[in-house]
């Protein structure tokens, strides 16, 4: 038997060697134009958003090409832009797969650090797509840090480095809030109509921090310029849903084998998805909703919803997930008692607390949800969803316990997933052996662990003292603090799913 042939790079010239179940674009990609610039081209925006336009240019064809920005890495020059911005998207449930190639981004641009020597080029560019007329609808999807706002207020952080240097730099901005700034600044100058501004990301009213953010870092450099962005810039708030793990080497590889073709840009999502935008903008905008997405008055229940129960549950599980030595969040759902723990919390302590949702079944949503996060197709890290947890907390665990301790009902299992990011924040797992911690609040958290001694009111004291992440209200009652020592303590003398076992069949919750 002769060896295997080599697979052909994806790319336009390489498109009939794509097997013929790969779903190709319904419309004709050459006549495609630029009209979406997107900031964040990672695996999420490509799963979701990208396809929701995709979906949308075969329901109304215009011109909604998008052009992908990152001004961080990854850089997408290797990648996308060595494919003439194609991708596939591939859709796993169980044993079934669903494959897409993707059409609608049709350029990127990767800017550099400063001081590597295309820079400035790149910058100039970006910045230049971005305040043409052509582009009508500008959409980010960023981590919560990108926002460079303080978690815990929403408020710009007037000592994050990068607002620093964009209040001493406007022109050369190297943030989010500086680059749409100075996007907005230049369409101002030129006359150019100021685009949607879209946010696709779990920041919580994130198109309204998105505003807090630019207002704040307009009001240090230009206070007219804030007047007229203030008055004149629609920022959009967004829920967005669908799960989508980083793509591993192993998905590349499984995917050239059986195709034949190999994809560096290829990404891997579930079939669920979901978005709602809020219904604001008065321009034009791709033909979302006849892709699916829902556009409505007040996007909040529906933020709060998602937020509290599939976030909710990745958050209040994946460090305990984390601790177990569970790699997957498929793993640790698979394990007996993780679900029932994740189903009785949020059925008992947060659902009663949610808002009206108007067209969804709450019950339904939470089953579903359950079934989603134990999908054994998606390698999904607990390390991966426990990244930057100290920016994804609130929403997900502090204010779902914040409306319980109004309301008088329990809050057990949430101090219990507060408990295990502390200690996962610690850098040490139940065993004492050190984890990697990978957060912006890293270097003080594993500091306050260090410096508690193996005490675990010591170590919840120390972290509740960070008023970033937990505001000031916490450290003050003592009842709390205390049922938090206790549960961190339980963490530290045994692994966290005997923990969570013992912790249902004490029947709390």
């Amino acid at each position: 038997m002769g060896a295997a042939a080599q697979p052909i790079r994806l790319g336009a010239s390489s498109l009939d060697r794509l097997p013929a179940p790969v779903r190709r674009p319904a419309y004709d990609r050459a006549r495609l134009n630029p009209g979406i610039l997107h900031l964040g081209v990672g695996a999420f925006h490509r799963c979701h958003q990208a396809e929701y336009t995709d979906d949308a240019l075969e329901a109304a064809f215009g011109p909604w090409g998008i052009v992908g920005v990152n001004l961080r890495a990854p850089d997408l020059g290797p990648t996308l832009g060595a494919q003439g911005s194609l991708y596939c998207r591939e859709l796993r449930d169980g044993s079934q797969t669903d494959r897409r190639l993707i059409g609608a981004m049709v350029d990127t641009i990767s800017v550099p650090g400063e001081g590597q020597p295309s820079h400035h080029e790149t910058l100039k560019r970006a910045l230049d797509t971005a305040s043409s007329a052509a582009i009508g609808v500008v959409t980010l999807t960023v981590t919560e840090k990108g926002y460079c706002h303080i978690p815990a207020t929403g408020e710009l952080d007037l000592d994050h480095p990068d607002i620093r240097h964009d209040i001493a730099n406007p022109q050369a901005p190297v943030s989010v809030p500086g680059f749409v700034l100075r996007m907005l600044a230049l369409r101002l100058q030129s006359g150019t109509p100021l685009p949607a501004l879209i946010s696709c990301d779990n920041v919580p009213d994130n198109g309204s921090t998105l505003r807090r953010s630019v207002l704040g870092l307009a009001a240090r450099i230009d206070p007219a310029l804030h007047d007229r962005v203030a008055r004149e810039a629609q920022f959009v708030n967004t829920m967005v849903d669908r799960i989508v793990p980083a793509t591993r080497p192993e998905d590349i590889a499984a995917f050239a084998l059986e195709t034949g073709v190999e994809d560096l840009g290829l990404v891997v999502g579930e079939p669920f998805r979901m978005w709602v935008l809020e219904d604001r903008f008065d321009g034009p905008l791709p033909a979302w909703d006849r892709a699916g997405a829902l556009f409505v008055r007040d996007v909040a229940p529906y933020e709060i919803l998602k937020m509290r129960v599939v976030n909710g549950i990745q958050s209040n599980l994946c460090q305990l997930g984390v601790l177990s030595g569970l790699e997957f969040m498929s793993d640790v759902m698979a394990q007996e008692g993780f679900a029932e723990f994740a189903e009785r919390i949020i059925t008992r302590e947060v659902v009663p607390n949610l808002p009206p949702v108007p067209g969804v079944d709450v019950a339904g949503y939470v089953t579903e949800t359950i079934r989603r996060l134990r999908n054994p197709a998606l390698k999904h890290r607990t390390q991966q969803i426990s990244t930057d947890g100290s920016q994804k907390i609130k929403q997900r665990l502090l204010e779902p316990l914040r409306a319980g301790l109004r309301a008088g009902t329990p809050c057990d299992g949430l101090l219990l997933g507060i408990a295990g990011w502390m200690q996962y924040a610690s850098g040490r797992d139940s065993g004492g052996q050190r984890i990697e911690v990978n957060d912006p609040f890293a270097e003080r958290t594993r500091a306050i662990g260090t410096a508690s001694g193996g005490d675990a009111a010591t170590l919840v004291d120390g972290m509740l003292e960070i008023d970033g992440i937990f505001g000031f209200d916490l450290r003050s009652d003592t009842a709390i603090r205390a049922r938090l020592a206790d549960n961190v303590a339980k963490l530290r003398k045994q692994p966290a799913l005997l923990v969570i076992r013992d912790f249902l069949a004490s029947g709390r919750g």
